[in-house]
């Protein structure tokens, strides 16, 4: 679609863009494309400890689905059907999608932010605070995890895995 102002949702907000780049992400960590040239959208994914994002990329939907793809088919089932069962859409950025706590209210201020965006509109984001993200972290595979700690290896040189989420993270959407 040419004319952006006619997709349906509002602005990417602010807290969704790249702290590293200081503007809204332009290009796909994974594959380095221009996420405005992909019709099917993208998907943006921030860690926050203390209202301060640690962690935080954004992937083309072909790199979203692919990575989805390569996850064990074990861990894609047992990560939708924990969704599907815990997760209640559309709340939104500040509520977390499971255990229902408004994000003012989070015991530890840790949580996670994912957004499905075409353009620059936002279609759908979600929060999952960190006790939620560990529940789901241990429904994942040795090689889903695998998968996970290649990943970022390959886009995030020199950073200890175990400081970075699991791939829990990534949304299934």
């Amino acid at each position: 679609m040419d004319d952006l102002s006619q997709l349906p949702g509002e602005p990417i907000p602010k807290e969704l863009y790249s702290e590293y780049e200081e503007r809204p992400f332009r290009t796909c960590t994974r594959c380095g494309e221009t996420l405005a040239d992909f019709a099917e959208g993208f998907q943006i994914a921030k860690v926050f400890k203390n209202n301060e994002a640690v962690f935080e990329y954004a992937l083309c939907s072909h790199c979203h689905i692919g990575m989805i793809e390569e996850f064990s088919a074990e861990s894609r089932q047992t990560l939708e059907d924990y969704y599907a069962k815990n997760m209640t859409p559309g709340l939104g950025a500040h509520q977390c999608g499971i255990c229902l706590l408004e994000r003012n209210e989070l015991p530890q201020n840790e949580f996670s932010l994912g957004a499905a965006c075409v353009g620059n509109k936002l279609i759908e984001a979600f929060m999952i605070c960190s006790p939620c993200v560990e529940k789901s972290n241990v429904l994942v595979s040795k090689k889903t995890q695998g998968i996970w700690n290649d990943f970022i290896d390959s886009n995030f040189p020199g950073v200890p895995e175990n400081s970075l989420p699991c791939p829990t993270g990534i949304s299934i959407f």
